[in-house]
């Protein structure tokens, strides 16, 4: 049972601390918090995330203050910190067992560091399409593997937002696995896509991700990876404007807590919040998919030049070893992926 406290309330005239402690609901309910009949008090979540103030994270973590604000009749209130201004990922990832963070707008690639089961997500290759990836997250197995990570973790993650796949940007074109070699990839910090670059034949280097813009500009890393919606509203066509269709990798972003403070909250309000989550989830991945031409064409006109990677069965080879290194249950999970 995890023991942290993350959970702020606003008292009249001044904001308090209070501290929750939550457990989860097979071991018992929670001790002073829970139940229909309990008066639920003011509540203040602090959200954070890595992107921009354009990016489509802080249109769903403004759309998620306004859902969790009108169905708690104003008495839940999210205060927005975009652009890495609470830490890295990292950093906000840890505070939410800490207090420093509530919410924090991440995929499941940033609980790896605290259960490998999440490397199911950071797995070379695994889908060919969209209609693959939905088949999977909409679904029962996707549901399994959301529990699984949670149960392991401790977090709690919330929501699916279609990221699109990410692609590979650089200073140079790449039309094929050769032209990567001994490149240097900014990476997330996740192993997994760490010993992904290493077997593709470039040097991985995890960066935070306010850092990439700057790194690239001045050379120190000479490409890096994301869906075209981060590639383009943090401006990294700028600076590198060649975009390989690599498709690598697909991912939902989720809305993220620490599971105990979640739970020690009144029912009502964590079904507010639920709620709010599930549908900021559906509306981000119904604009995703809708939005997907219109990024692209943004993107060359503003400088970039997409390729499509001719020797795909190649980046697939190279990187069976690092799948082949994952844990037994996320190797049963691809199986079950790659066979839908």
């Amino acid at each position: 049972m995890h023991q942290r406290t993350i959970v702020r309330s606003v008292a009249v005239g001044a904001i308090a601390l209070i501290a929750l402690t939550g457990c989860r609901p097979s071991d018992s309910a929670p001790a002073s918090t829970g139940g229909e009949g309990d008066a639920a008090a003011p509540l203040t979540l602090v959200l954070g995330h890595a992107g921009s103030e354009e990016d489509a994270r802080q249109v769903a973590a403004e759309r998620f203050a306004e859902l969790v604000s009108e169905a708690s009749d104003g008495n839940i209130t999210v205060e927005v910190h975009p652009a890495s201004t609470l830490g890295t990922w990292e950093e906000m990832i840890e505070g939410l067992q800490l207090g420093s963070t509530d919410i924090v707008i991440e995929s499941l690639l940033s609980l790896e560091s605290y259960t490998d089961l999440a490397s199911v997500e950071t797995a070379p290759f695994l889908y060919e399409d969209y209609e693959q990836f939905e088949s999977v997250w909409g679904g029962e197995l996707g549901t399994e593997i959301v529990d699984a990570v949670s149960e392991a973790s401790g977090y709690e993650p919330l929501g699916n937002m279609y990221r699109g796949p990410r692609m590979l940007t650089t200073s140079e074109p790449v039309d094929s696995i050769d032209d990567v070699q001994g490149l240097t990839i900014r990476t997330p910090s996740a192993p997994t896509m760490l010993a992904t670059w290493e077997a593709i034949g470039a040097r991985a280097e995890a960066l935070p991700f306010n850092e990439v813009y700057s790194a690239l500009e001045s050379g120190v890393i000479d490409g890096q990876e994301n869906p075209l919606d981060a590639i383009l509203f943090n401006s990294i066509h700028e600076v590198n404007p060649y975009i390989a269709e690599t498709e690598h990798m697909y991912a939902n972003y989720h809305f993220i807590l620490w599971e105990d403070a979640l739970v020690g909250l009144p029912e009502s309000q964590q079904e507010i919040i639920r709620t709010a989550a599930a549908q900021v989830g559906e509306e981000y991945t119904e604009n995703t998919i809708t939005q997907m031409e219109e990024y692209r064409a943004e993107l060359e006109e503003g400088g970039a030049t997409f390729s499509e990677v001719t020797d795909r069965e190649a980046w697939v080879e190279a990187t069976q070893p690092v799948v082949e290194g994952l844990p037994e249950q996320v190797q049963t999970w691809v199986e079950q992926i790659r066979g839908m």
